[in-house]
């Protein structure tokens, strides 16, 4: 009878462990032929050799960069907009689409 009350327990626990993660394919916008592979993991970008960290949002915008500003993360390398599926790292246009 125990075992039932503690199988939530033991569920609910075991599921903390996994990552959350997304996968995105990003086009360049000036060279179609190319594609490049986008994964979100918690506050975490990583695309192709690169690893950047969530900077903070200002409306729809998350900004991205190796070492955030304090008080500029406008200033930030990287600007993602979800809902547009638009990345922009540096002067690099993207169109991302989500797996």
């Amino acid at each position: 009878m125990r075992v039932f009350y503690f199988l939530p327990l033991v569920l609910s626990l075991s599921a903390c462990g996994q990552a959350d993660y997304t996968t995105w394919n990003c086009i360049p916008e000036n060279d179609p032929s190319k594609k490049v592979v986008m994964v979100l993991q918690q506050s975490t970008m990583m695309i192709g050799d690169r690893q950047l960290r969530f900077c903070g949002s200002l409306g729809l915008v998350s900004y991205f960069d190796e070492s955030c500003k304090v008080g500029d993360v406008k200033a930030s390398i990287a600007q993602l907009i979800q809902s547009e599926s638009r990345l922009t790292i540096g002067s690099e246009q993207y169109r991302c689409e989500k797996l």
